[in-house]
């Protein structure tokens, strides 16, 4: 018979669920007792999608903290590559299951105490559920409708259609727009950054410097200040309407780089209650409103998301508490 019942279930197949269930494992949990659930069909699929070859994960991500916490050992700087067979390492040495095209529509309280996880429309249950889905799986859009025609040559990341040439607008203020200038330009394309803000601001510093570089450099052309309006299908081209002053521009493709967006509703449906900003309660080590549902990963941090070190230490908290949630219903069920 297929087992329904879990200890725990971590809804992410990413860092976080990974790191989740080695902290569990070292904290006595048999691994037998956790399940991760990825909704791609590859490890890590949102590192494999919206990383470039060329784009290194990095510990010191956005000056965010470099020393772990708990079990896992300092994570190194590594490319893309090098990153999904780390990962992989790591679920072959605890030998967790890891399933694979495994997406959650939801995740829902029992009346009973335990957590309903539906998954590829089959209701699991667990005593607890980690959610740490990242902002990377939901990309933002632009409020402007797109043309359907072109959702070949409008993108959100720089993998699922190789870009090798061609004239490219990116539009965004981020890392991730800079790294993907950087290496448009190393493609040999004509590129152009767009940007509303007057600062990048949000950049790290050696980012910040290659843009200014390249547009010394006269590879790149940086519109800070810039605004789109609307994007229009020009015989099979999007031409970009600008804000302002700025003139109508045909372009091969345009590459949004606009950061995540919190899945609300989704955690809305478990219960999770939202502060004034929009953002999930929670308490230190993760824990919700809920009994059971904690969240962790980029969820834990911020808006703007976390780095790998950071979802390590926030998966130790966590895995800690989920311990003492464990125990606290062992002993309650005894008496």
């Amino acid at each position: 018979m297929e087992r329904t019942h879990y200890r725990v279930i971590a809804v992410g197949g990413g860092p976080a669920g990974i790191s989740l269930a080695v902290e569990c494992i070292e904290m006595g949990i048999p691994k037998e007792d956790i399940l991760v659930l990825e909704k791609g069909e590859v490890v890590i699929k949102a590192i494999q999608q919206f990383y470039p070859d060329k784009k290194m994960t990095l510990a010191n991500y956005k000056s965010l903290p470099t020393e772990t916490s708990g079990h896992i050992p300092k994570f190194p700087d590594l490319t893309k590559q090098e990153t999904v067979v780390y990962f992989q390492e790591i679920i072959d040495r605890y030998q967790f299951d890891y399933r694979l095209n495994s997406e959650v529509f939801k995740v829902v309280p029992r009346s009973d105490g335990l957590v309903s996880v539906w998954v590829n429309q089959k209701e699991l249950t667990a005593d607890c559920v980690a959610i740490g889905i990242g902002i990377l799986g939901r990309p933002n859009k632009p409020e402007y409708k797109l043309p359907i025609k072109l959702r070949d040559q409008i993108l959100f990341d720089l993998t699922s259609i190789p870009v090798k040439s061609g004239k490219i607008l990116v539009v965004g203020g981020g890392d991730t727009s800079s790294e993907y200038c950087q290496i448009l330009v190393q493609e040999n394309c004509q590129v152009s950054l767009c940007y509303r803000g007057t600062e990048f601001h949000r950049m790290m510093d050696v980012n910040r410097t290659a843009v200014e570089k390249l547009e010394q450099c006269k590879q790149l052309r940086v519109l800070k200040g810039t605004d789109i309006t609307t994007i229009e299908d020009a015989g099979g081209k999007p031409k970009v309407i600008f804000k302002g002053d700025l003139p109508p521009e045909e372009f091969d493709r345009v590459i949004f780089s606009i950061g995540g967006t919190t899945p609300v509703n989704f955690l809305k449906t478990a219960g999770i209650e939202f502060d004034e900003k929009s953002w999930p309660k929670m308490g230190a080590e993760g824990q919700t409103n809920v009994p059971g549902v904690y969240l962790t990963g980029d969820l834990a941090v911020s808006k703007t998301g976390g780095s790998i070190i950071t979802a390590y230490n926030s998966c130790y908290r966590t895995a800690k508490k989920i311990c003492e949630h464990l125990a606290a219903r062992k002993s309650s069920r005894a008496l």
